[in-house]
């Protein structure tokens, strides 16, 4: 079998999965959208005063994006645990199949469902008047970041559920974005910052996707930032997708 065919069938293969419990899709976009709600509308009446961020609802949705998928991310591990105890995971070994395209089946699904739920977000954006700079071009380099992005992280619980073949720490590894987000620019400029958290923001790849994503939504086509969001998540993908085929190299060893 072709490695793009293993990979396109255990794709939908998951996504059939995700389809079939949607009471998990539903938490994954309330949650970001519930704090999006609850951060605009706390800090969004003070934010033009004391950040200098007219549009502060645009300032926020990318945080909702990244966070969705976060939660998102768990599923590649998980659904990589339950093969395994199961034993469909050791019956996909003795196929002709690729053993990297097993993986990455999973690991797609998620980039799949953030685009999906990336979607969802700068809808209920819109409806909230965040506006969109650059126009439907734009919201369409937002969605392939968000794939991108979403697989990236994705390969992240991808390794540890191969490594440790536990549903707990698979479950914990998606809450890596979080200290991320928290220590990013994630709910003002740098420029207010504390000294010691301005040094943590500055080397923070969460960073730099969060403004690539903000370019996009409040500023109008800024190139650097663009270059510096794409370089923040190719970073990503090269940590997490070593972590992975290393991780699946010891399970198959």
């Amino acid at each position: 079998m072709q490695p793009l065919a293993t990979v396109y069938f255990l794709t939908v293969r998951s996504l059939r999965e995700a389809v079939r419990n949607p009471a998990q899709e539903v938490g994954n976009i309330f949650v970001p959208l519930f704090f999006f709600a609850v951060t605009v509308g706390s800090i969004g009446s003070i934010a033009a005063d004391a950040f200098g961020i007219d549009n502060f609802t645009g300032f926020q949705v990318p945080v909702a994006i990244l966070s969705a998928a976060s939660s998102i991310s768990a599923s590649a591990g998980l659904g990589t645990i339950t093969d395994i105890q199961r034993g469909y995971f050791d019956k996909l070994l003795l196929t002709p199949a690729p053993r990297s395209a097993i993986v990455l089946g999973r690991i797609a699904a998620d980039g799949v469902r953030a685009v999906i739920i990336t979607g969802v977000i700068v809808v209920v954006g819109l409806i909230f008047r965040t506006g969109f700079d650059t126009g439907v071009f734009g919201v369409i380099v937002l969605l392939a970041g968000s794939f991108f992005f979403g697989t990236a992280y994705s390969g992240f619980n991808a390794a540890v559920a191969l490594r440790t073949g536990s549903p707990q720490a698979a479950a914990a590894g998606g809450l890596l974005l979080f200290p991320l987000i928290f220590l990013s620019t994630a709910f003002a400029p740098k420029e207010v910052f504390a000294d010691w958290l301005q040094v943590l923001a500055t080397i923070n790849p969460i960073t730099y996707i969060l403004e690539a994503q903000r370019s996009l939504i409040i500023e109008g086509w800024n190139a650097l930032d663009l270059l510096r969001g794409a370089a923040a998540i190719v970073g990503f993908g090269i940590a997490s997708f070593t972590l992975t085929f290393l991780a699946l190299r010891w399970r198959t060893s």
